[in-house]
């Protein structure tokens, strides 16, 4: 009987831990919203955590035209892995390198350009940063939070 009593206690223990538990990328949520350029011609959309993961996509217009898109995934991992489908080509997966409560770098150096993409909050603001693995070749991406359409 004391088997048997015990054993539903265990179990609901390990079941709540886990439940407990949440996925890494959840700690990007700062991540999620609708971002754009002060100018408008970039916009960058990320949902908030879903089953740990993420999904964003990225728009680019000029002259009212999109001349660019891409759609991007964080797939949810001890470490987080940034999966690039640039004009809905792909992958090109990012590990992450390094982390903190509001800033996250993810790197591929087998990759062409960029290798290196740095997402990071700045009050209200989301900055980006793409480069090479050295930093030469950096392009800085300024966003306001924005709405969606």
């Amino acid at each position: 009987m004391i088997r048997i009593t015990l054993l539903p206690m265990l179990f609901g223990v390990c079941t709540s831990t886990v439940q407990a538990e949440s996925p890494v990328p959840a700690k990007l949520d700062w991540l999620s919203g609708c971002w754009q350029s002060g100018d408008g011609n970039t916009r960058e959309i990320w949902s908030g955590s879903e089953g740990g993961y993420l999904f964003g996509y990225s728009v680019v217009f000029r002259d009212g035209q999109t001349v660019f898109f891409e759609q991007m995934r964080i797939d949810p991992a001890e470490v987080p892995v940034f999966n690039a489908y640039p004009r809905g080509e792909g992958p090109s997966a990012f590990p992450a390198i390094s982390q903190t409560a509001t800033s996250i770098t993810f790197a591929n150096p087998a990759h062409d350009y960029p290798q290196k993409i740095t997402y990071a909050r700045d009050g209200e603001a989301l900055k980006a940063l793409i480069s090479l693995i050295d930093d030469s070749r950096p392009n800085h991406f300024d966003y306001i939070p924005c709405t969606i359409d």
